[in-house]
């Protein structure tokens, strides 16, 4: 094993010095001069018993003269007298204790953790966002939320021209909105909670142009699920809202923006109802399955009545909007 570097120093140096000092020697004997060795001087001032024990002072020049070495057997030979000469060795730093530094002891390997009681259990976040204490194994499950009975709120209003002629472009028709807000205290989005569409059913008498003697023709349509008023909701062309705690349907029925109508054309009446159905979501793939809940008809009726005898002449149209409702939707089970 290698040595600490202040003493291979120092033996290395000692050797050095009692070299030098034997050479001087025998040369002094030679020319008939004795000279004292070091290690005489310093055995002097370590023996000697009016000197006492080495003074740092008197071990400073020892040390360069004779190594640290020598002068540390001296210091251990002197039994504990004291002041105790600190050696001039490399300097090295040494680590501060603990004690020293004023740090804490920690515990290495730390005790085992007590267990504590629920109510002092860390709440963590489960996959469902939903935060809750702390489990073993897998998360639970959070319980599904009882789905309340939810609001359905109906407006209309007319929104087209008063008058009407069969060379014109006129708007014949409706704007309305159907709302449906989800249960009080609910925090489930409404599209999670509920199934919510909208049906329509319509019957109009028209005078086209090859009418004959300018005889109405009629055309009626059964029920039928409104076009894009229903689930999945889609909210790109801005006819539905879909929003955490409502679903709205804004229509406008009837013959109005590009299906307003256009000359050689009259409507003698039109009549259009919607009704609403509500259910419990389902998931999947919409269906008009059971159970649901259904509205009342809502109904908005147009009338204008054409004279044959003068085809030109414009006449009032009569409008009727449906209204405004409001139902406290009841869910079946």
């Amino acid at each position: 094993m290698v040595g600490p570097p202040c003493e291979e120093y120092a033996n290395e140096h000692e050797g050095s010095v009692r070299l030098r000092a034997r050479q001087g020697q025998e040369e002094a004997e030679a020319a008939g001069h004795p000279i004292r060795r070091p290690e005489d001087s310093a055995r002097e001032h370590r023996l000697a018993p009016d000197r006492g024990p080495l003074t740092p002072a008197q071990a400073m020049p020892l040390q360069r003269m004779v190594g640290n070495a020598a002068v540390s057997r001296m210091i251990a030979d002197s039994r504990g007298s004291e002041p105790k000469i600190p050696l001039a060795a490399p300097s090295t730093r040494s680590k501060r204790t603990q004690d020293e530094s004023g740090i804490e002891r920690g515990e290495s390997p730390p005790q085992r953790q007590q267990r504590v009681g629920k109510d002092q259990q860390a709440t963590r976040t489960t996959r469902s966002g939903t935060a809750g204490t702390s489990v073993k194994g897998k998360e639970k499950a959070q319980e599904a939320e009882d789905i309340g009975n939810p609001t359905l709120r109906f407006t209309s209003r007319y929104d087209g021209s008063r008058q009407q002629s069969l060379a014109g472009s006129d708007t014949i028709g409706f704007e309305q909105v159907a709302t449906l807000h989800r249960a009080d205290g609910m925090t489930t989005r409404a599209e999670d909670a509920y199934d919510f569409w909208q049906e329509v059913t319509d019957e109009n008498r028209q005078i086209t142009p090859d009418a004959v003697n300018y005889r109405p023709k009629r055309t009626k349509r059964p029920w039928v699920v409104d076009g894009p008023f229903r689930p999945p909701y889609n909210t790109d062309d801005g006819t539905i809202a879909n929003e955490a705690d409502h679903i709205s349907f804004r229509d406008n029925p009837g013959f109005s923006g590009n299906m307003r109508m256009t000359n050689g054309y009259w409507l003698s009446s039109y009549e259009i109802k919607f009704r609403w159905k509500v259910r419990r979501r389902l998931g999947g793939r919409f269906t008009k399955g059971e159970p649901f809940w259904t509205s009342d008809e809502m109904v908005h009726r147009v009338e204008s009545v054409f004279d044959p005898e003068n085809p030109e002449a414009s006449a009032p149209i009569n409008a009727t909007a449906a209204g405004n409702r409001t139902w406290n939707v009841t869910l079946p089970n």
